[in-house]
């Protein structure tokens, strides 16, 4: 039976990457902030081998992504659940709301969804309504995941616009951890307008 964990503060927030030293942070006052994800087992957190999770929850909002390989393809899915009375709507500098990065175990990006697509400039928004869910998905097809499996250890996604980014690692079908490196579920907080990486 695995173990799950949970980190809420208030206050500050240890979160727990793929690099040696993690980086520290600070929730503002009146915040909520929960990490959920499993410990022990070799360094894995899936609920399968095929399958891989992490979780974020601030004020009502929850953010959950779910990694999963199927049939060779690589499918990744970002799930944003509003528990609130009232809308959550993030404003948004162009016609982009999401994307979904993979990266090798030196932080390298080996996919980036949104390479190679072009979204308006114009000032755009997007809104969960009160108690519902909204999903958003990308696939990368066989013969694409092909090339970047042996490399990928690690999938980002994020909601573009806010300071929150979910990680996972990639699911390992072949037994022990994708790429030689252990990766731990995390979210990070800060990519805020930029959308990247604020370690790096």
């Amino acid at each position: 039976m695995r173990r799950w964990l949970c980190a809420a503060c208030a206050g500050a927030v240890l979160l727990t990457g793929f690099f040696s030293a993690a980086p520290c942070a600070e929730a503002r006052i009146g915040t909520e902030i929960g990490v959920y994800f499993p410990t022990g087992g070799g360094g894995s957190h899936s609920d399968s081998d095929d399958r891989s999770y992490a979780s974020l929850t601030f004020g009502k909002v929850v953010e959950e992504l779910t990694v999963e390989e199927k049939s060779g393809r690589l499918l990744m899915k970002l799930r944003v659940t509003n528990e609130s009375d009232d809308p959550y709507t993030v404003e948004h500098r162009d016609g982009q709301v999401y994307d979904f990065v993979v990266l090798d175990k030196h932080g390298n990006e080996l996919y980036r969804w949104s390479d190679g697509m072009a979204f308006t400039q114009a000032l755009t928004s997007s809104t969960v309504d009160a108690h519902d869910s909204v999903t958003y998905e990308a696939e990368i097809k066989r013969k694409d995941f092909k090339k970047i499996k042996d490399d990928a250890v690690l999938v980002m996604a994020f909601i573009k616009d806010t300071d929150f980014t979910l990680s996972t690692d990639v699911p390992d079908t072949d037994g022990g951890t994708s790429g030689g490196a252990a990766i731990h579920g995390a979210i990070i907080i800060g990519n805020g307008a930029s959308g990247g990486y604020p370690w790096w």
